[in-house]
């Protein structure tokens, strides 16, 4: 039998630092969930809308500089109005809000899709298999624990949301050939990359705590599902009830010339008396992602960009405009303090469920 030295040997190793341990527990999960075939596909349909948005800032690009590469494609832009097409490089920054405003809307939905995939597992597997013991038996902190638990959904998410905004951005700069676009539009590039980070690391808390709680993963994808659908359906039926009590508010009575009575529906006063009570109207905040995209209206300035466009239409135009495009909103601050409320509850989860298996370390 050998016999080996049992003295001190020096390590010749690569040492790396404390501080990106929670990497390797995201590179781990991230490995497993790219490995599922369904989330691949949704990937790459996600990218359909980035594809949609580089294709619509390029071309604006090209209307900038007057460019005969688009002459076949002008008679399918005639829904925009005559006087933001005579001076494109003038509406550079509201075309570019909408776009982003459009391409970030249906992201948003697709980002609650792949959490589906991804979120009810990451924590409740472990929880099934008793494998935490073996997390924290390691030099790995609950903290670090955590991170890398939720750098998998950032990760993931970020794939929809982040990247694609920059990529299309880079390709509208490419496209412009103007150097001022680059001050004009930065800002519009810092604000989705924001957007996009809220929703990651919004919705990754959310899950985490939903998935500490059950060590079956259909559980917690149902109770993902009840925060999204459920949540959108009760603030949808809550905003027609008011709409309707507002309308039989604001109807009058007027009679027909054949005697009988009808009810007519005052909807400028119906309008007005909505705009006055948007600062306090609540029935939003019951949907989770209501809340998410008005911090994506507050950060883009949608409305701003919606104004703006609707200040070139005719007066008999505007109205009809603004009120298809412009809807009253309440408090931004509101849909913030609902997500960090959630976000905190979620923390506290979190730290509980997991707080008692610090002692098997």
């Amino acid at each position: 039998m050998p016999i080996f030295d049992q003295g001190y040997q020096h390590w010749s190793g690569q040492l790396s630092g404390h501080a990106w341990r929670w990497l390797a527990v995201t590179r781990h999960g991230v490995r497993v969930a790219m490995a599922n075939r369904l989330l691949r596909v949704l990937l790459l349909l996600a990218w359909m809308p980035a594809a949609s948005l580089a294709a619509a800032l390029c071309i604006w690009g090209l209307l900038e500089q007057k460019s005969s590469a688009i002459a076949s494609l002008l008679p399918l832009l005639d829904f925009i109005d005559p006087a933001i097409l005579a001076d494109p490089r003038k509406y550079r920054v509201e075309i570019w809000t909408i776009c982003y405003h459009y391409f970030l809307s249906i992201e948003l939905y697709a980002s609650m899709v792949m959490i589906v995939l991804v979120g009810p597992n990451l924590i409740s597997q472990d929880l099934r298999y008793n494998a935490l013991p073996l997390y924290l038996s390691r030099p790995l902190r609950r903290i670090d624990y955590f991170l890398g638990k939720l750098g998998v959904i950032v990760t993931v998410l970020s794939l929809v949301t982040v990247l694609p905004s920059v990529f299309a951005y880079i390709l509208g700069l490419l496209f412009s050939l103007d150097r001022s676009i680059v001050g004009d539009t930065f800002g519009l590039l810092l604000s989705s990359v924001a957007f996009g980070l809220v929703v990651c690391v919004s919705s990754g808390m959310v899950i985490l705590a939903l998935s500490s709680l059950s060590r079956n993963s259909r559980y917690v994808a149902l109770l993902w599902l009840g925060l999204w659908l459920v949540g959108g359906a009760v603030s949808s039926v809550l905003h027609t009830i008011d709409y309707d009590e507002r309308a039989r508010a604001t109807r009058r009575q007027e009679v027909h010339p054949d005697g009988y009575v009808v009810y007519v529906h005052d909807e400028p006063a119906r309008r007005a008396q909505e705009k006055k009570d948007a600062s306090s109207n609540w029935r939003p905040l019951v949907s989770y992602t209501s809340n998410l995209a008005r911090i994506q209206e507050e950060l883009l300035g949608t409305n701003a960009a919606w104004e703006r466009l609707a200040s070139v239409l005719p007066e008999f135009a505007r109205d009809r405009f603004v009120r298809d495009f412009l809807e009253p909103s309440y408090p931004w601050q509101w849909s913030a303090g609902v997500l960090f409320g959630l976000f905190g509850l979620s923390a506290c989860i979190l730290h509980r469920r997991v707080k008692s298996l610090d002692r098997l370390k």
